[in-house]
């Protein structure tokens, strides 16, 4: 053994690989190796924290999502329906159809006792109403009818009187199908030519109304082309040899008027 280096030094000469070198190579393996040993129990923390931080979020997702989905139904269940039209009364044409129909809420009653007005069954209806007529898909408001009381056996549609004139078509509407006395209408004409829809009134010598009457049993129709009505007279419908028992009346579009020509007299 030599005395300046120890026997284990000259052994070691002859181990296996005593001549391989610790290489470049080598030492990039090792230092993957120690970066894979140290970051994949941190990446499993990594993600095993992910995934409870995000269970966490969906369970606070749904908390929240149930009573306002359930709200939403609740609120979505208490809206009112849709209101469709209540067409009170209706004429029909060759091009068209005349609407009366129901502004806002009626007042809806039953006669509850026979009178000359009805059966104790029938039905009292009492609003406001706009008149329309509608024509290839366009509907255009003729009037306006305040304060109107139908009184019908039943609530569908009242069917207007269609009166056939040279130039137009009148539409007699009769609210109220029986009466004490008189049974009080309105009317409408569409004209031929252009197809307007317009209200008529009454014209009776001095006095304009856009209502007017003919005698209950009887019923409006055209003669020479004029409108006739028959009339009554005093509270009973007792007659006198003086008193007109008949009117008649032209039509005139230029004035939109039904125009009183004639007053017949005599007895029923």
């Amino acid at each position: 053994m030599s005395e300046d280096k120890p026997d284990w030094y000259n052994r070691a000469k002859k181990a296996p690989f005593s001549n391989e070198k610790f290489t470049s190579e080598m030492k990039k393996n090792v230092h993957r190796s120690v970066i894979f040993t140290d970051s994949k129990p941190k990446r499993r923390k990594y993600l095993q924290v992910g995934l409870a931080g995000g269970f966490m979020l969906l369970i606070i997702l749904i908390a929240f999502q149930l009573p306002f989905g359930g709200d939403e139904q609740q609120r979505a269940g208490t809206m009112p329906p849709t209101k469709e039209e209540t067409i009170r009364a209706q004429g029909v044409t060759d091009e068209g159809q005349l609407n009366v129909i129901a502004v806002g809420q009626e007042k809806i009653t039953t006669l509850g006792a026979p009178s000359c007005f009805g059966i104790e069954t029938d039905r009292s209806f009492t609003g406001n109403y706009s008149v329309q007529y509608s024509t290839n898909q366009v509907t255009n408001e003729v009037t306006t009818l305040e304060g109107l009381t139908f009184i019908q056996p039943t609530s569908a549609p009242v069917d207007m009187i269609r009166l056939p004139f040279q130039d137009a078509d009148v539409f007699i509407l009769a609210p109220q199908y029986r009466d004490c006395h008189g049974i009080q209408i309105y009317a409408f004409a569409v004209e031929h030519e252009t197809g307007n829809a317009v209200q008529l009134r009454f014209q009776d010598e001095s006095l304009v109304s856009y209502f007017s009457y003919y005698r209950p049993g009887t019923a409006p129709e055209v003669k020479e082309n004029k409108l006739v009505l028959q009339s009554t007279e005093g509270p009973g419908g007792e007659g006198s040899p003086d008193y007109v028992s008949e009117r008649m009346y032209q039509l005139d579009l230029k004035q939109n008027a039904l125009v009183l020509v004639l007053r017949k007299t005599g007895t029923f």
